[in-house]
Protein backbone atom coordinates (compact mmCIF):
# COMPACT_ATOMS: atom_id res chain seq x y z
CA UNK A 1 0.00 0.00 0.00
CA UNK A 2 1.64 3.08 -1.34
CA UNK A 3 1.84 5.81 1.75
CA UNK A 4 1.62 9.58 1.76
CA UNK A 5 3.03 11.98 3.62
CA UNK A 6 4.09 15.71 2.79
CA UNK A 7 7.53 17.20 1.49
CA UNK A 8 10.03 16.67 3.75
CA UNK A 9 11.41 20.41 2.70
CA UNK A 10 11.74 23.16 5.68
CA UNK A 11 8.62 24.62 6.75
CA UNK A 12 6.94 26.65 9.15
CA UNK A 13 5.47 23.62 10.80
CA UNK A 14 9.09 22.19 12.12
CA UNK A 15 9.49 26.03 13.58
CA UNK A 16 6.62 25.94 15.17
CA UNK A 17 6.94 22.33 16.68
CA UNK A 18 10.03 23.10 18.19
CA UNK A 19 9.32 27.00 19.30
CA UNK A 20 5.99 26.94 20.43
CA UNK A 21 5.66 23.22 20.95
CA UNK A 22 2.44 22.57 19.75
CA UNK A 23 0.96 24.90 22.32
CA UNK A 24 -0.72 27.41 19.87
CA UNK A 25 -2.55 26.38 16.00
CA UNK A 26 -0.80 27.49 13.40
CA UNK A 27 -3.72 29.23 11.93
CA UNK A 28 -4.28 32.64 12.57
CA UNK A 29 -8.35 32.42 13.45
CA UNK A 30 -7.60 29.13 16.10
CA UNK A 31 -4.55 30.87 17.65
CA UNK A 32 -6.30 34.30 18.08
CA UNK A 33 -9.09 32.40 20.00
CA UNK A 34 -6.66 29.99 22.17
CA UNK A 35 -4.69 33.39 22.89
CA UNK A 36 -7.84 35.33 24.03
CA UNK A 37 -8.81 32.42 25.90
CA UNK A 38 -5.59 31.92 27.75
CA UNK A 39 -5.57 36.17 28.17
CA UNK A 40 -9.09 35.18 29.49
CA UNK A 41 -8.33 32.66 32.12
CA UNK A 42 -5.01 34.75 33.08
CA UNK A 43 -6.94 37.46 34.20
CA UNK A 44 -10.13 35.38 35.94
CA UNK A 45 -7.06 34.01 38.13
CA UNK A 46 -5.62 37.47 38.53
CA UNK A 47 -9.26 38.58 39.97
CA UNK A 48 -9.82 34.93 41.85
CA UNK A 49 -6.54 36.13 43.63
CA UNK A 50 -7.62 39.89 44.39
CA UNK A 51 -11.14 38.68 45.32
CA UNK A 52 -9.35 36.44 47.64
CA UNK A 53 -7.12 38.58 49.20
CA UNK A 54 -8.99 41.43 49.79
CA UNK A 55 -11.73 39.52 51.64
CA UNK A 56 -8.65 38.05 53.43
CA UNK A 57 -7.65 41.64 54.57
CA UNK A 58 -11.21 42.60 55.26
CA UNK A 59 -11.83 40.29 57.53
CA UNK A 60 -8.12 40.24 59.25
CA UNK A 61 -9.35 43.96 60.28
CA UNK A 62 -11.95 42.07 62.48
CA UNK A 63 -9.02 41.00 64.77
CA UNK A 64 -8.17 44.71 65.72
CA UNK A 65 -9.98 44.17 69.34
CA UNK A 66 -8.84 41.26 70.13
CA UNK A 67 -5.47 42.57 69.70
CA UNK A 68 -6.63 45.80 71.88
CA UNK A 69 -7.67 43.45 74.88
CA UNK A 70 -4.20 40.76 74.35
CA UNK A 71 -1.97 44.24 75.28
CA UNK A 72 -4.78 45.43 77.79
CA UNK A 73 -4.64 42.66 79.58
CA UNK A 74 -1.13 42.24 79.19
CA UNK A 75 -0.52 45.99 80.75
CA UNK A 76 -2.70 45.35 83.54
CA UNK A 77 -1.49 42.28 84.23
CA UNK A 78 1.96 44.05 84.46
CA UNK A 79 0.76 46.30 86.72
CA UNK A 80 -0.42 43.82 89.17
CA UNK A 81 2.32 41.65 89.54
CA UNK A 82 4.13 44.90 90.14
CA UNK A 83 1.89 45.76 92.83
CA UNK A 84 2.10 42.29 94.05
CA UNK A 85 5.51 42.15 94.39
CA UNK A 86 5.31 45.45 96.20
CA UNK A 87 2.43 44.32 98.65
CA UNK A 88 4.01 41.47 99.50
CA UNK A 89 7.05 43.07 100.65
CA UNK A 90 5.37 44.34 103.47
CA UNK A 91 6.44 42.73 106.74
CA UNK A 92 3.56 40.42 108.50
CA UNK A 93 1.04 41.18 106.16
CA UNK A 94 2.60 41.02 102.67
CA UNK A 95 1.37 37.92 101.52
CA UNK A 96 -2.91 38.74 102.57
CA UNK A 97 -2.08 42.22 100.87
CA UNK A 98 -0.44 40.70 98.05
CA UNK A 99 -3.18 38.03 97.56
CA UNK A 100 -6.31 40.46 95.77
CA UNK A 101 -2.95 41.70 93.35
CA UNK A 102 -2.20 38.07 92.86
CA UNK A 103 -5.66 37.69 91.63
CA UNK A 104 -6.37 40.68 89.51
CA UNK A 105 -3.30 39.53 87.57
CA UNK A 106 -4.52 36.12 87.26
CA UNK A 107 -7.98 37.79 85.76
CA UNK A 108 -5.69 40.36 83.54
CA UNK A 109 -3.61 37.14 82.06
CA UNK A 110 -7.30 35.48 81.51
CA UNK A 111 -8.39 38.67 79.54
CA UNK A 112 -5.22 38.38 77.69
CA UNK A 113 -5.56 35.08 76.59
CA UNK A 114 -9.28 35.87 75.55
CA UNK A 115 -7.73 38.36 73.22
CA UNK A 116 -5.19 35.65 72.02
CA UNK A 117 -7.96 33.39 71.09
CA UNK A 118 -10.09 36.09 69.54
CA UNK A 119 -7.52 36.72 66.69
CA UNK A 120 -6.34 33.30 66.06
CA UNK A 121 -10.44 32.74 65.39
CA UNK A 122 -10.36 35.54 63.08
CA UNK A 123 -7.30 34.69 61.31
CA UNK A 124 -8.97 31.32 60.57
CA UNK A 125 -11.96 32.86 59.26
CA UNK A 126 -10.06 35.28 56.90
CA UNK A 127 -8.20 32.18 55.84
CA UNK A 128 -11.44 30.27 55.40
CA UNK A 129 -13.05 33.30 53.46
CA UNK A 130 -9.90 33.78 51.67
CA UNK A 131 -10.15 30.42 49.96
CA UNK A 132 -13.78 30.19 49.48
CA UNK A 133 -13.77 33.33 47.84
CA UNK A 134 -11.00 33.34 45.98
CA UNK A 135 -9.54 29.64 45.93
CA UNK A 136 -12.34 27.89 44.84
CA UNK A 137 -13.43 29.71 41.78
CA UNK A 138 -9.46 29.92 41.02
CA UNK A 139 -10.25 25.98 41.12
CA UNK A 140 -12.68 25.91 38.46
CA UNK A 141 -11.50 28.48 36.30
CA UNK A 142 -7.90 26.29 35.80
CA UNK A 143 -10.31 22.95 35.87
CA UNK A 144 -12.11 24.33 32.85
CA UNK A 145 -9.54 25.52 30.63
CA UNK A 146 -6.28 24.02 31.47
CA UNK A 147 -7.52 20.42 30.55
CA UNK A 148 -8.46 21.58 27.31
CA UNK A 149 -4.92 23.38 26.64
CA UNK A 150 -3.24 20.18 27.73
CA UNK A 151 -5.37 17.87 25.38
CA UNK A 152 -4.64 21.08 22.59
CA UNK A 153 -1.20 19.99 23.14
CA UNK A 154 -0.86 16.42 22.94
CA UNK A 155 -3.57 16.39 19.99
CA UNK A 156 -1.61 18.96 18.17
CA UNK A 157 1.82 17.55 18.98
CA UNK A 158 0.34 14.17 17.29
CA UNK A 159 -0.83 15.69 14.29
CA UNK A 160 2.43 17.25 13.68
CA UNK A 161 4.46 14.64 14.04
CA UNK A 162 2.04 12.51 11.96
CA UNK A 163 2.02 15.09 8.82
CA UNK A 164 5.98 15.10 8.40
CA UNK A 165 6.10 11.29 8.90
CA UNK A 166 6.04 8.83 6.53
CA UNK A 167 2.46 7.17 5.98
CA UNK A 168 1.07 9.82 8.31
CA UNK A 169 -1.46 11.34 6.17
CA UNK A 170 -3.00 8.00 5.82
CA UNK A 171 -3.50 7.39 9.29
CA UNK A 172 -4.90 11.84 9.75
CA UNK A 173 -7.32 10.71 6.93
CA UNK A 174 -8.15 7.87 9.20
CA UNK A 175 -8.50 9.90 11.91
CA UNK A 176 -10.89 12.27 9.93
CA UNK A 177 -13.06 9.80 8.69
CA UNK A 178 -13.76 8.22 12.66
CA UNK A 179 -13.80 12.22 13.84
CA UNK A 180 -15.42 14.44 11.93
CA UNK A 181 -18.84 15.61 11.86
CA UNK A 182 -20.76 13.66 9.44
CA UNK A 183 -21.81 16.89 8.25
CA UNK A 184 -18.46 18.03 7.23
CA UNK A 185 -17.64 14.50 5.48
CA UNK A 186 -20.84 14.90 3.48
CA UNK A 187 -20.29 18.52 2.54
CA UNK A 188 -16.76 17.23 0.97
CA UNK A 189 -18.71 14.62 -1.23
CA UNK A 190 -18.96 10.89 -1.57
CA UNK A 191 -16.29 10.73 -3.70
CA UNK A 192 -13.75 11.58 -1.09
CA UNK A 193 -14.53 8.36 0.30
CA UNK A 194 -14.01 6.78 -2.62
CA UNK A 195 -10.88 8.01 -3.44
CA UNK A 196 -9.86 7.05 0.12
CA UNK A 197 -11.15 3.17 -0.24
CA UNK A 198 -8.93 3.03 -4.18
CA UNK A 199 -6.01 4.98 -2.29
CA UNK A 200 -5.92 8.10 -3.86
CA UNK A 201 -3.59 10.44 -3.14
CA UNK A 202 -5.59 13.51 -3.25
CA UNK A 203 -8.14 11.96 -1.90
CA UNK A 204 -6.22 10.89 1.60
CA UNK A 205 -4.47 14.50 1.30
CA UNK A 206 -8.25 16.25 1.60
CA UNK A 207 -9.00 13.78 4.51
CA UNK A 208 -6.01 14.85 6.23
CA UNK A 209 -6.41 18.31 5.10
CA UNK A 210 -9.58 18.03 7.25
CA UNK A 211 -7.97 16.82 10.50
CA UNK A 212 -4.98 19.18 10.42
CA UNK A 213 -7.78 21.93 9.92
CA UNK A 214 -9.75 20.85 12.76
CA UNK A 215 -6.88 20.65 15.50
CA UNK A 216 -5.79 24.79 13.41
CA UNK A 217 -2.44 23.50 11.87
CA UNK A 218 -1.50 23.94 8.58
CA UNK A 219 -2.43 22.04 5.26
CA UNK A 220 0.10 21.44 2.49
CA UNK A 221 1.15 20.05 -0.73
CA UNK A 222 1.49 16.05 -0.75
CA UNK A 223 3.62 13.64 -2.63
CA UNK A 224 3.41 9.53 -2.96
CA UNK A 225 6.15 7.54 -1.82
CA UNK A 226 5.41 3.85 -3.29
Amino acid sequence: MPRHTRSPAASPAAWYARWYSGWYAETPARRSRQLISDGAALLGLLLCLWAGTTVHDLTTGLAEPGRSLESAGADLAARMDDAGAAADSVPVAGDALAAPFDGAGEASRAIEGAGVQQQAAVANLANTLGWVVGGLPALLVTAGWLPWRIRFRRQSGQAVRLREADGGLDVLALRALARQPLGVLVGAGPAIVDGWRANDPAAISALADLELRRLGLRTGATRSVP
